[in-house]
């Protein structure tokens, strides 16, 4: 086994650790649905940030995992041997953790990735609201310039759903994803859950580690 290599005991916490922070990214989204502001992106994270922190309350009283950081930098990658421009990048979410069982401890801080952007009809002629989803918000996970999530296999996207019909959506996104040259969005078993929260899965292949690459996709119906 090489220090580049992840071990058993490293997967199975990165397993955890995700299934844990994505509960309370999907509680967190539920407490927003409540009381969402309208309108603006940066409204939006702001109260998504302290739903965050009563969902990991109630999910994890006893505070045994971290909690959330909104608007933190992408941090140095071993890997680089210089400041990178990935570093100057701020994700809207950020979990980060040490993991205790990775050989090279320069390498032994994990973070999962969230990023939330706005769906549904342009709000201007100059800003697309679905194209933004995608050139960036998902292209910020697959652009080697921005880096999201670079060393990890599987980050969050989250999008505020606001306004169109479910398949005029999903038909607009995956338009947009075709047309960069990335797959379509996949949704889950459990199907449109309008008035909620729908996931979709997707898999990316990047040209810098870990690839291929999982995002999921949790869109919150804003519009009633």
């Amino acid at each position: 086994m090489t220090a580049s290599t992840p071990t058993f005991l490293s997967n199975d916490l990165w397993a955890r650790r995700e299934a844990h922070f994505t509960s309370v990214a999907l509680r967190a989204l539920e407490l927003l649905h409540e009381g969402a502001p309208s309108g603006d992106e940066n409204a939006l994270n702001r109260e998504l940030y302290f739903c965050m922190l009563r969902a990991s309350r109630e999910l994890d009283p006893e505070g045994i995992y971290p909690g959330p950081v909104a608007e933190c930098c992408n941090q140095p990658d071993a890997d680089d041997v210089a400041r990178a421009t990935r570093e100057s990048k701020r994700p809207d979410f950020t979990w980060a953790y040490l993991d205790p069982h990775e050989p090279d401890p320069r390498k032994s801080s994990i973070q999962l990735i969230v990023e939330c952007k706005r769906l549904g009809l342009p709000t201007n002629p100059r800003w697309i609201l679905n194209n933004n989803y995608v050139e960036h918000g998902v292209g910020r996970f697959v652009d080697p310039q921005w880096g999201y999530a670079k060393r990890f296999p599987s980050a969050l996207m989250i999008g505020y759903w606001q306004t169109m019909d479910n398949e005029a959506l999903l038909a607009e996104i995956n338009d947009y994803l075709l047309a960069k040259g990335l797959p379509e969005l996949a949704l889950s078993g459990e199907g449109w859950k309008i008035a909620s929260i729908t996931q979709f899965s997707h898999t990316l292949v990047r040209t810098f580690p870990v690839s291929p690459f999982g995002l999921k996709h949790l869109w919150l119906d804003l519009r009633t």
